[in-house]
This record gives structure tokens, C-alpha cells and sequence, in this order.
């Protein structure tokens, strides 16, 4: 019987890529697909020779591979890259590992510069022309909540982000060269964006509690106010402050030793996990809840849905809108820590949560606490920190030290007063 002879399938060949440069467009990849017998074509995004060959042995691995067949459009870095692109992987690569914090500001900023620039490549964001255009539209306002100018010491804030990812793009040799730009010049002016608060001051806060929040929750209000007052806590630090909760901030009494407060890693800005001494006042403020109730969260303050008579959603509010009510009852209260400036659109600052921790910090320096053991009350790694941020000083009180000390007691004059009076 005659066999007949087997047909063997014709191999499938590996197709062949090649870069086309159509004019004035960027570079294409193009091969014939073995399977549906027509042509693909894939831009590059691009017009760098050295990238499009790169580009183009990546496909054809992916194409050895079985991958990646369907037509579509290419991820190209260095700086033809489109800016959408790096934003994703700026994004992706970067922001993920800093604090959440971080990556919003950044976020916001770059979203910023995207809106009154429009860069449609890195190359475009990163060219010198254009960022000193970006810096002066920012002074002059551009795409302000307040619709005024902003300050230079904001500008430079705002740029100096803007260069960081900027670097990073270079870092990452995806820019030929680090960014230029002709840094605005700012004048020397307090770190300190408001104060601490005075005593008299702290009780007129608490007097307008009620009036913000409503009678039925002004007690717990009132809690979280002195709360930040005693413990030189951040909002969001305080309203993570448990009796029980793993991971949370935590007290802790044992016996034969000084109670002190345990701060988690991801709380810090160190992120490393640390102990301190718990202050005095704010022992005592946490000792006034009864021991069975210790549980749970140490500070809750109620919803002011009640006071609108609505319906509670939700039935403990985050740090960031607690923060916003206590701003509220600063400005309830009067308590102005920042006078406004109309020519650069800034309006006046009332006393918020971050100037309660301000005024702790103050206490412990006006009660002789050594600057050592500030810092590591306030968690800083150095007094500089401290000084400049949270406790410059008053500096009648330190003349009036200097006095005492330096001046024969003789020669004082009676009108000026001295540190023992």
C-alpha cells in the first residue's frame, strides 16, 4: 500500500523588525505579523536613534517570546519619554518609598507645574527656559487657591520639588543633564509658621469649643484640645494613640520604672521605632478615663453631625478633619498666630493643632526642662531643630537672664525687672 507522503508544516519564521523614520514624526518599529500576514507598526515615542534600537531588541525578544504581537505604543525613557509616562513611573519607582505625606505634596506640585506648563515630554519640564518660565508664573499666582501672588520662601518650596524629580529623572539617565534653573532669592525669615499659644489663650480656645462643635460633643473636643496641649503630640500622632492597639502610639506603666510612651516606626519620620518620657500632664489627662474603659482608641472626638442634627457616618473622624475643626475653634477663639499679607494673597493664621504642640514645647522650655530632653520629647535629632521650629525663645526673658548675671546689683536699674521677680 503506497503511504502517502506527509505535508510538514512550513516553520514559522521569527519575523524581522526594522526602525522607520517617518519625517517630522517619531521613530516607528515595524515587522509583518507571521500569523494575519499584514504590517505593524509601533511608534517609539521618540526621535533618539540609540533608544529606538533598543526598543527595537526588546520587541524582538518579546516577539521570539510569543509576547506582546498586538500593535500599541511603546514606553520610551530619556527625554523624549511623554511627561504622562514619567509621571507613572516617578510614581511607581519613587513615591512609593517615601511617606505618604511626601508623595502628596509632590504629587500636588508636579500636578501644578503640569497645569501651567503642559509638558508633553520630560525633556520639555526639564528645559531651562521653561522651568524660569514655571518659577515666575508661580510668584505671579498662576493656578493659586487664593488667586493672589505667592511668597518667594512658597515659590522656592514648590520648585525645589520640581527639580527633585526632576533629578531623580537624571539620576535615573533618562536626562542628558541635571536641570538648570536661577533659584529665586529669599530673604532669611522665622521657620515657625505660627506660634505657641499663651495659657490665657489656650483657655479662650477651649471656651469656644461648644460654640463650633455643639454642646454634646464639645467635652470630647475639649479632650483632644488638651490632649495636644499636654503632650506635644501631632494631630495625627494623638488621634493614634491607643490603650491596646498593636501598632499604634502607646502608654506603658511598669512597675519600678517612669511611665513612657511607645512611638511605632510608622509614625516616625525616622522610621525607626522609639521610646519617650511620657509627661506628667499628659499622664494625668490619660488617667482621668476610668480603667475599664481603656480600650480602644485614647481619643475620640464625636461628630458634629449631631449638632446639625444629622445622621453620624462615620463614627470617628480622621486626623486631617479634626485638624480643620480645631483650626475653626482657633479662629472661633480668636487667636490670631500669623498675621495675613494682601500683597501675597495670604490670609491671617488662627491657632491650630500644631501650635498647641508649639506651646507644649514652650511650656517644657519655660519650666527649665534641659534642651536635650526636649528633643527627645519632641522626637528631633538636634536643639537646632527644636529651637527653630517649635521654641525660639523670648528673648526679654533671656536678657533679663543675662542681667542678673553679668550686672552688679548695684548698678541694676529698679524699673527693670529681673528673672526672681
Amino acid at each position: 500500500m503506497a503511504h502517502r507522503k506527509q505535508k510538514l508544516a512550513t516553520p514559522v519564521r521569527n519575523p524581522s523588525v526594522r526602525i522607520v523614520r517617518p519625517s517630522g514624526r517619531p521613530f516607528q518599529l515595524r515587522y509583518t505579523c507571521p500569523v494575519e500576514k499584514r504590517e505593524v507598526r509601533i511608534s517609539t515615542g521618540g526621535r533618539d536613534e540609540q533608544e529606538a534600537i533598543r526598543l527595537r531588541k526588546e520587541l524582538e525578544a518579546k516577539l521570539l517570546l510569543g509576547i506582546d504581537t498586538k500593535p500599541g505604543k511603546l514606553r520610551m525613557t530619556g527625554p523624549e519619554m511623554e511627561w504622562s509616562d514619567f509621571r507613572e513611573q516617578y510614581r511607581t519607582l519613587h513615591l512609593t518609598s517615601v511617606r505618604e505625606s511626601t508623595a502628596a505634596d509632590a504629587e500636588s506640585r508636579l500636578d501644578i507645574a503640569e497645569r501651567i506648563i503642559s509638558p508633553k515630554t520630560l525633556g520639555d519640564a526639564a528645559d531651562a527656559a521653561t522651568l524660569q518660565q514655571l518659577q515666575a508664573r508661580l510668584l505671579a499666582g498662576e493656578q493659586s487657591v487664593r488667586k493672589g501672588p505667592r511668597s518667594p520662601h512658597t515659590v522656592k518650596g514648590y520648585m525645589g520639588c520640581i527639580l527633585g524629580a526632576l533629578n531623580w529623572a537624571y539620576l535615573q539617565n533618562w536626562l542628558p543633564t541635571p536641570p538648570k534653573l536661577r533659584k529665586i532669592k529669599t530673604s532669611k525669615q522665622k521657620t515657625m509658621k505660627g506660634r505657641p499659644v499663651t495659657k490665657v489663650e489656650f483657655q479662650a480656645m477651649l471656651n469656644a469649643v461648644a460654640s463650633v462643635v455643639g454642646d454634646d460633643a464639645a467635652e470630647s473636643w475639649k479632650y483632644v484640645l488638651r490632649g495636644l496641649w499636654e503632650s506635644a503630640l501631632r494631630i495625627n500622632e494623638l488621634m493614634s494613640v491607643s490603650w491596646d492597639k498593636q501598632g499604634a502610639i502607646r502608654p506603658r506603666w511598669q512597675s519600678g520604672s517612669h511611665p513612657i510612651l511607645e512611638v511605632p516606626a510608622t509614625m516616625q519620620k525616622n522610621n525607626s521605632d522609639e521610646e519617650i518620657p511620657l509627661l506628667p500632664g499628659f499622664e494625668a489627662l490619660l488617667l482621668e478615663t476610668p480603667p475599664e474603659l481603656r480600650t480602644g482608641w485614647a481619643f475620640e472626638p464625636q461628630s458634629l453631625q449631631n449638632k446639625l442634627g444629622r445622621k453620624v457616618r462615620h463614627q470617628r473622624p480622621d486626623s486631617d478633619w479634626v485638624g480643620k475643626v480645631i483650626s475653626r475653634i482657633g479662629k472661633e477663639a480668636n487667636i490670631v498666630v500669623e498675621p495675613g499679607d494682601k500683597k501675597l494673597g495670604r490670609g491671617v493664621k488662627y491657632a491650630s493643632a500644631h501650635d498647641l504642640r508649639r506651646s507644649c514645647c514652650e511650656q517644657l522650655r519655660e519650666s527649665g526642662v534641659p534642651p536635650l530632653v526636649i528633643c527627645r520629647v519632641m522626637r528631633h535629632s538636634s536643639w537646632e531643630t527644636t529651637r527653630k521650629h517649635y521654641a525660639p525663645g523670648d528673648v526679654q526673658k533671656d536678657a533679663i537672664v543675662l542681667r542678673d548675671l553679668l550686672v552688679p546689683k548695684g548698678n541694676k536699674d529698679p524699673d527693670v525687672p529681673r528673672s526672681d521677680t
